[in-house]
């Protein structure tokens, strides 16, 4: 198995729980330019240096990017699999 970093969104409500994202993101990107591309005027709020999710302009959601370990299969797995199902 190959081994990508990828990076996620992560929201973080004020009770401290965590929803982790479903878009990937290119781990040489920073994170504040993942946070620019989900930014919109209305929906988000910079406070300070975190974005924040607007719920009837109260700020509800903090949003972070986390890097994840995405798991890859290689051409050699590929190979073993196709193997197998023979």
């Amino acid at each position: 198995m190959k081994r990508t970093f990828v990076k996620r969104l992560v929201y973080i409500d004020s009770w401290g729980r965590q929803c982790i994202g479903g878009t990937t993101y290119d781990a040489a990107l920073t994170d504040h330019n993942i946070l620019g591309t989900i930014h919109e005027v209305g929906k988000t709020e910079w406070i300070g240096e975190n974005l924040w999710l607007l719920r009837d302009g109260v700020p509800s959601y903090r949003i972070t990017v986390q890097p994840f370990v995405q798991l890859e299969k290689s051409w050699y797995d590929l190979l073993l699999d196709a193997i197998r199902r023979i």
